[in-house]
């Protein structure tokens, strides 16, 4: 038994055992639930056979009963007695109902009021309706055999259903209507079947099983709970007596043991108190309440230039401390160390001097730290440090501050992260973002959306390797202008060479890029229609051919001379054939794709680059296009011209190889259309 309570690998088998007996009663309650709602359909099948049975009697004990003849009781054909139908003094026409007719006629009512189905059946059936189903023919069969009433539940159509078969025997008034059959009293003429919906049962019955099963789960989960419950009592009770025992025994040597532990852990930490004050990278001083030095470790020696004479047992305020930096002497109440033992306040100050045994004074941060025992006041504890590197750096960083803040470029500093802890005055005329705006806020807040996000990528990878980053971008100021910067972003490195902070230096070039776009532009395109020239067209040319070779695609060059335009020039002037030239060029673009180039090379010169086309049919569809935009009339001040164009058309690679060849190709289409009449296309090589 303690084996079992101790031991949690053996806790599941009362629990196993427990959970049989829940399971068995379950079981058995199950089987009942079935039994009973089977029961409950037996019984209420055998109830309505008995009392059709009894009605069938009561029509078979009267010899039949007559009806008035009507459309729901015909006479019955199948009934061969005299006197099927008879005729009243009054006139009415009656037929007999014998029990069979009659047992029908009431199946037809309790099928039109209830759910139940009803069928008189036999192995021998005057009626053919009466003929017995599959199922029924096998209990009739049993009948015959001896075999008394029958439930089954089938299902029908996915449906299950109750069904329900009792015999029905040859009695004296039945062989009016049956001995012609050979039927003799107690023999089986049949039976009756009773049918009707099993799931209004199944509903009750799960519904029992539910709450039996919910019992049984609720039983099992209470006495389950008990169990373990009384279990982790005894045991816990079982390893209370064994702890208190096992403690009992092991006191007196855990007190002997920690006696021991106490002496050594008292003389380890005064060794390293000594360790500690000895190797402190701070000097320490310590003075008693009237100021004498009673401790000098050696860093403090050290820094002060001093020999442990120089110090012990001497007035430590009257020998460090007794003049500002200026050479003013300190007073009782301006010495912060006498203050300390007069206040028993602690002090920290970092502006002040300390003065070697040499007469030097050296700048230091100190703190003096009154210290107590059982509320008296000892003395204190002096720690400080030689910052005179710490001011020099501090000037440096003064002038390199100065130096930023007055910049004439933007300057920002980050984290290592990107978050933003400085901007000079600089960053904020260039960007509209005052410091405020951007502290601990991450330059993304700038960008502008145009610059690719590889630009990003690399300029994080170089800067993450600890190189310095050199680029162009464009971004946005506060207000939502665009300018362009050209910046350098270098790491700052801390003393062990990692990185932790960034710089960044902008400088705006905006107008230096607008210089170079004009510069561009005048170079590339024609100042007077806006539309690439000869120099840029050539360029636009090879990128087509070039794409069309890699994607195995055609391209058609349209070469264009206008017809007529030397007399609008000679008739209008000069002025209208600008206008003439800049409307060509509208109407040129109205013809084309976005992605098709339309150039002016010169004079009255035009080309169309169409890039992917699809074929003679796409360039000839533009070309008429073209033509027939270019009859169309041109007002120019007031004044009505009339020019057409000439175009010759050459494929890629169809007509050429290279770009020249294309031209000359194209060239010579449209001096053939020239020489034909002027105002069509034509492809070259005689292509049509």
């Amino acid at each position: 038994m303690r084996r079992v309570l101790l031991r949690y690998r053996y806790w599941p088998l009362p629990i196993l055992v427990w959970t049989v007996v829940v399971l068995a009663s379950w079981s058995w309650n199950q089987a009942l639930v079935e039994h009973k709602i089977v029961q409950l359909a037996a019984d209420r099948a055998e109830f309505v056979f008995k009392m059709v049975e009894t009605a069938r009697l009561w029509n078979a004990r009267h010899g039949g009963v007559y009806a008035a003849i009507n459309e729901h009781t015909p006479p019955n054909p199948y009934l061969q007695v005299p006197d099927r139908e008879i005729t009243t003094p009054g006139g009415v026409r009656l037929t007999m109902v014998n029990p069979a007719y009659m047992t029908r006629q009431l199946i037809g009512v309790v099928a039109e009021r209830t759910d139940l189905g009803l069928h008189l059946t036999s192995l021998k059936p005057l009626n053919p309706n009466n003929e017995a189903d599959a199922w029924e023919k096998v209990q009739l069969r049993k009948f015959e055999q001896g075999g008394g009433n029958v439930l089954e539940a089938v299902f029908e159509e996915g449906v299950e259903r109750f069904r329900f078969m009792a015999p029905l025997k040859v009695e004296a008034p039945c062989l009016k209507c049956h001995r012609h059959q050979g039927y003799q009293l107690g023999d089986i003429r049949g039976g009756l079947s009773v049918s009707f919906s099993a799931p209004p049962l199944r509903a009750q019955e799960s519904l029992q099983l539910r709450r039996i099963g919910l019992m049984h789960l609720m039983t099992w989960a209470l006495v389950t709970a008990l169990i373990l419950f009384g279990l982790v009592r005894f045991r816990r009770h079982i390893f209370e007596l064994q702890t208190a025992k096992e403690q009992t025994e092991s006191l007196v040597v855990e007190r002997t043991a920690e006696l021991r532990e106490q002496v050594l852990e008292r003389q380890q930490a005064e060794a390293q108190l000594r360790l500690f004050i000895e190797s402190s990278g701070e000097g320490i001083l310590g003075m008693d309440v009237s100021g004498r030095c009673t401790l000098a470790n050696p860093e403090a020696l050290r820094l002060l230039r001093a020999q442990p004479e120089h110090l012990l047992g001497k007035d430590l305020p009257a020998t460090i401390h007794s003049c500002h930096s200026d050479g003013r002497p300190h007073t009782a109440d301006s010495c912060a160390l006498y203050r300390t033992l007069h206040s028993g306040q602690a002090v920290h100050d970092d502006s002040d001097v300390f003065w070697c045994v040499d007469g030097a004074a050296i700048p230091v941060e100190y703190r003096s730290q009154p210290l107590y025992a059982d509320g008296y006041l000892l003395g204190a504890v002096i720690t400080f440090s030689d910052i005179s590197q710490r001011r020099a750096a501090e000037a440096a960083l003064r002038k390199l501050s100065g130096a930023i803040e007055h910049s004439p470029v933007a300057a920002v500093i980050t984290d290592r992260q990107g978050g933003i802890e400085y901007v000079n005055p600089r960053f904020s005329e260039m960007t509209g973002y005052s410091s405020a705006d951007v502290l601990g806020q991450n330059p993304r807040v700038w960008q502008s959306g145009t610059t690719p996000l590889k630009t990003y990528e690399r300029l994080w990878a170089t800067i993450s390797a600890g190189e310095s980053w050199e680029g162009e971008w464009q971004n946005r100021t506060r207000q939502g202008r665009l300018f362009w910067a050209r910046a350098r972003i270098s790491p700052i490195r801390n003393d062990r060479g990692e990185i932790t902070h960034f710089v960044l230096l902008m400088e705006d070039i905006s107008e230096h890029k607008a210089q170079e776009e004009t510069i561009w532009r005048q170079a590339n395109y024609d100042s007077l229609t806006a539309l690439p020239n000869r120099t840029l067209f050539a360029q636009r040319l090879n990128q087509a051919l070039g794409q069309a070779e890699r994607n195995d695609a055609v391209c058609a060059l349209f070469y264009i001379d206008l017809d007529g335009f030397k007399a609008v020039n000679d008739t209008h002037g000069h002025a209208a054939g600008d206008l003439l030239l800049q409307e060509v060029a509208q109407r040129l673009l109205a013809c084309v794709r976005d992605s098709d180039t339309v150039a002016r090379l010169g004079g009255d010169e035009f080309a169309i680059i169409l890039s992917q086309v699809s074929g003679h049919d796409g360039a000839r569809h533009v070309a008429e296009n073209v033509v027939r935009t270019l009859r169309q009339a041109f007002l120019l001040n007031g004044e009505v011209a009339h020019v057409s164009g000439s175009i010759g058309i050459a494929f890629y690679p169809t007509h050429a190889a290279t770009a020249d060849a294309l031209m000359r190709a194209a060239d010579a289409a449209m001096y053939a259309v020239k020489a034909e009449g002027k105002g069509s296309y034509r492809f070259a090589a005689n292509d049509a």
